[in-house]
């Protein structure tokens, strides 16, 4: 049968560009919740556990936020302790383009979303073919971006570590609040431990960085990812960022809201 043709049909929308202008901004005024993406449930707070030496302090805590209702989101390594711990995380996200995350992820629950980023590298999603995985894209200025962007993709920026991503990553999906656990950005008080599992930073570079009069010691990607985590209240409007612990991006939070700065 042929497809019956219709001549062309002219509708205009209700009422004019004016008045829907002053409608959409009587409603913004309003400040009321906004529909926004969701895929779990949440009480509107992001609970990001991170493998920085502090996390292993604050398992209770972290099982209290996910019984709170809040989301539990386990980056890299620290999948495995929350599944070891009896916390089975909501969301996983990584950004590591490297095979050696795959022992990190040994344990794969089937009621946990794994966010992994496009260059994730093919084992890794070889390795959690059976389990829910979204994709996601990460912006940067880097020529692989061209490989999503020909596809007509969009992607989420936001820093150099998995960490960071995951804060972009939950702004976008709608969330404005966050609780950070792990994400220390520094070594502990011997100067060479650098994640919750005992791994040593070795002899590799170190620096050293001030904040509130407290020296903490980094590596390069802890005091890259310091600088770069301050930057995220420049384009986030209304973020709330609360750090556990007495790390680095704890401490630079307590120092902006001595300066009156938004934290």
């Amino acid at each position: 049968m042929q497809a019956l043709t219709l001549g062309s049909i002219h509708v205009q929308q209700a009422g004019n560009t004016d008045s829907n202008g002053a409608n959409i901004q009587s409603a913004l005024d309003r400040k009321l919740p906004e529909l926004v993406p969701a895929i779990c449930s949440h009480d509107g707070t992001f609970v990001i556990a991170a493998s920085g030496p502090s996390l292993p302090k604050f398992v209770e805590d972290i099982r209290q936020e996910q019984l709170n209702g809040r989301p539990i989101c386990a980056i890299n390594g620290a999948h495995d302790f929350m599944i070891e711990n009896g916390i089975t995380p909501q969301l996983f996200l990584s950004t590591d383009p490297r095979t050696t995350i795959i022992p990190n992820v040994s344990k794969p629950q089937i009621d946990t979303i794994y966010l992994l980023a496009s260059r994730c590298h093919p084992e890794l999603f070889d390795h959690l073919k059976d389990y829910k995985v979204m994709l996601w894209h990460a912006w940067s200025d880097e020529p692989e971006c061209r490989v999503w962007q020909e596809k007509q993709k969009y992607g989420i920026a936001g820093g150099t570590t998995s960490g960071l991503r995951a804060i972009n990553v939950a702004y976008v999906l709608g969330f404005r609040r966050f609780v950070l656990y792990g994400m220390d950005s520094c070594l502990a008080d011997d100067k060479d431990t650098k994640r919750f599992s005992g791994e040593k930073v070795g002899k590799a570079w170190r620096t050293d960085v001030i904040v509130g009069g407290k020296r903490f010691w980094c590596n390069g990607a802890m005091a890259q990812q310091a600088t770069e985590f301050q930057q995220l209240y420049n384009y986030m409007p209304e973020l709330t960022i609360e750090a556990k612990g007495d790390g680095l991006i704890a401490a630079i939070i307590e120092e902006r809201k001595k300066r009156g700065y938004p934290a």
